[in-house]
């Protein structure tokens, strides 16, 4: 299981929670999808009302069955884990055609294609008229949006000017 972040605090008044992590949110968990709420030491699982990003570090996720604030307020201070490790290698192959978008730097590209190296998979985007390849590494990944076919990343600093 992979650890999102802790519980900080309420949301609204439908029962959804605040989600924080210091080292970012990688990916959304899905409507019906589990989280494990960690209680007195046992990741419990609650099934996904809603939850979305709105910012790299925070998630609101609501749970279904949990529609009031009073419902979750017991949960403050709890670990959020999933158990998926975000996007799954074969997931992730499948984004040429997507617009990619560095958090960090603010440069964004079109993915043209995905290269599987021993242990790594690599996004090989169009980033300022220039071919880049990019890990994608589901510790740099913020969120994938298959709708949109936009990927967000928060990339390390240089790592693009390394292809140069």
């Amino acid at each position: 299981m992979r650890t999102i972040g802790r519980i900080a605090k309420t949301y609204g008044f439908e029962g959804a929670v605040v989600v924080r992590s210091e080292s970012g949110i990688t990916g959304e968990p899905q409507q019906g999808e589990p989280v494990f709420v960690v209680t007195d030491g046992i990741p419990v699982p609650f099934f996904t009302r809603e939850a979305y990003l709105t910012t790299p570090d925070t998630l609101i996720i609501s749970f279904d069955d949990y529609l009031t604030p009073e419902s979750v307020a017991h949960l403050k201070g709890c670990e959020v884990r999933t158990e998926a490790g975000g996007e799954s290698g074969e997931d992730l192959e499948s984004l040429e055609g997507f617009m990619l978008t560095d958090t960090n730097s603010g440069l964004s590209g079109h993915i043209t294609g995905v290269i599987r190296n021993p242990g790594q998979l690599m996004a090989v985007a169009v980033i300022s008229g220039e071919e880049v390849l990019i890990p994608l590494h589901p510790d740099l990944i913020i969120s994938v949006d298959r709708k949109r076919k936009t990927i967000r990343m928060a990339l390390p600093e240089g790592l693009i000017s390394l292809n140069d």
